[in-house]
């Protein structure tokens, strides 16, 4: 007797623990393919990222080595950089110049954004040169 509810309980629930394993195998393949998805997509992510960063690199350098890019570029850094002189000598000379500050917020935020992009393009210019080397 204990044999055959042996083996009706092993063939009942033999039925459910294979499922059970299965449905535990199967889970285990889904997280595998979820944690590999990932990683391929952060991988793609960043092969895209580095292409477009040479992309960049290859149009600036391109930009930078034409001459007329600085002629283009001098119309507008060139009275910035008279004012910012006129300004420092004002202060630290004390001139009766009375330079006053860009008349209006929108000059002001030309000019900050004159004097970062002249600092970001030079150290650019910097880098591309030492690599050059």
């Amino acid at each position: 007797m204990a044999r055959i509810i042996a083996l009706l309980i092993k063939v009942g629930f033999g039925g459910m623990i294979e499922k059970a394993l299965y449905h535990v195998e199967r889970r285990a393949e889904l997280e595998n393919d979820r944690e590999r998805l990932k990683s391929q997509t952060a991988v793609a992510l960043a092969r895209h990222a580095v292409n477009e960063a040479k992309i960049m690199a290859d149009y600036n350098k391109s930009k930078l080595a034409f001459p007329w890019f600085w002629v283009f570029a001098g119309l507008f850094i060139v009275p910035l950089a008279l004012w910012w002189s006129a300004v420092i000598l004002d202060s630290i000379f004390g001139f009766s110049w009375s330079v006053a500050d860009l008349p209006t917020p929108q000059m002001q935020e030309w000019a900050g954004d004159m004097i970062r992009w002249l600092f970001y393009v030079g150290s650019g210019v910097g880098a591309l040169r030492a690599l050059r080397r």
